[in-house]
């Protein structure tokens, strides 16, 4: 009888493992991020249908905190930790908003590695992503109302850079590829809140 216990429990103590083990390389990132103090990051961002791409775009996100500021040649966006301005760059309107934690998800990527704290289980694994050493952390929701159905996140062994970040949501997946990262950056205040002397003339949509 004893002997019949011996693999249901190895196996419980291996899965238990991984998820530890999960669990402390996406704290150590996020510590990073936490410690990185204002952060510029250049990315490119790619959209899929299955496996079928849909589109792609490159840009610049500034974080600070809950703060942020992210630019493509699509879209431009303020956040101030509380109101949110989205311009189009082909138009002459900005929207204004004041996002849930969700809808901020959907936009800033950095929110999206404090996730795992909640409703995921979790798995690691190590690999290789352009030329680096990463650990994989493969997060798999438990319920089907969570924000994502699967989210994959990969960071450099040595020092917990984020490198990659994929979503999955209604079986379509999105991937951020993040070409650099910058700490201890030095931007104005203002970086984050919408520069209305620049616009003089723009049209303001609140949605508040």
């Amino acid at each position: 009888m004893k002997k019949t216990f011996l693999i249901p429990l190895f196996c419980i103590s291996t899965l238990t493992t991984l998820a530890q083990s999960a669990r402390t390389v996406l704290d150590r990132t996020a510590n990073r991020i936490t410690q990185s103090g204002c952060i510029r990051a250049t990315f490119n961002a790619t959209s899929f249908s299955g496996t079928t791409e849909q589109g792609s775009t490159q840009g610049t996100l500034v974080i600070e905190g809950t703060k942020f500021y992210m630019s493509t040649a699509e879209v431009l966006t303020w956040f101030d930790g509380k109101t949110q301005w989205t311009k189009l760059t082909n138009n002459n309107e900005v929207n204004i908003a004041e996002p849930t934690i969700e809808e901020q998800q959907a936009v800033n990527p950095y929110t999206i590695i404090n996730i795992y704290k909640k409703g995921y289980k979790l798995s690691v694994s190590k690999s290789t992503l352009r030329g680096k050493k990463t650990f994989c952390v493969r997060m798999k929701a438990k319920k089907k109302d969570m924000p994502y159905s699967d989210i994959i996140v990969d960071v450099t062994q040595d020092d917990y850079t984020p490198l990659c970040i994929r979503t999955r949501q209604n079986g379509d997946w999105g991937r951020l590829a993040i070409l650099s990262f910058k700490p201890n950056q030095k931007v104005s205040p203002t970086t984050f809140t919408f520069p209305s002397d620049q616009y003089p003339d723009i049209d303001y949509i609140d949605l508040r």
